[in-house]
């Protein structure tokens, strides 16, 4: 008995008649194995490229996460620098350092907002803030 399937080549709708015995057809004629055998070289192509952009994307998330930490940790030293201020009588001093820590901010923002989604932004605001309230 005999089966009856369709061509596996891309677009062709022929169909086989595939015997009980050897190995059963997948393709109708060259044209359409070659033309599979492309389509999966596209794929492959297209998933290689794929990945080489996530990693290079890795790459630059985990080169921002770095300078990220650090400048979070330069913005823990500006927090308490700002609180000692505001204990004294220095206002020249203390707006000056209350500017280099919004400064700071700003650009930890900035990185987050290119580099992270949403939940990863704010997860950075909330570690910010949580230096600048156990520094006071």
């Amino acid at each position: 008995m005999d089966d009856i399937a369709q061509c596996d080549g891309p677009g062709c709708n022929r169909l086989l008649v595939r015997q009980h015995v050897g190995r059963p057809a997948h393709y109708c004629c060259p044209r359409c194995r070659k033309a599979a055998q492309r389509e999966r070289d596209r794929q492959a192509g297209v998933e290689r490229k794929r990945a080489a952009q996530l990693a290079e994307a890795q790459a630059a998330a985990t080169k921002a996460w770095r300078h990220l930490q650090e400048d979070i940790d330069l913005a823990g030293d500006l927090a308490g620098a700002v609180a000692d201020l505001a204990a004294g009588n220095d206002r020249h001093n203390l707006v000056t350092m209350c500017a280099r820590y919004g400064a700071l901010a700003d650009r930890i923002e900035a990185v987050a907002l290119e580099h992270f989604d949403e939940n990863a932004r704010a997860v950075l605001l909330v570690a910010l803030d949580i230096r600048l309230a156990a520094s006071v």
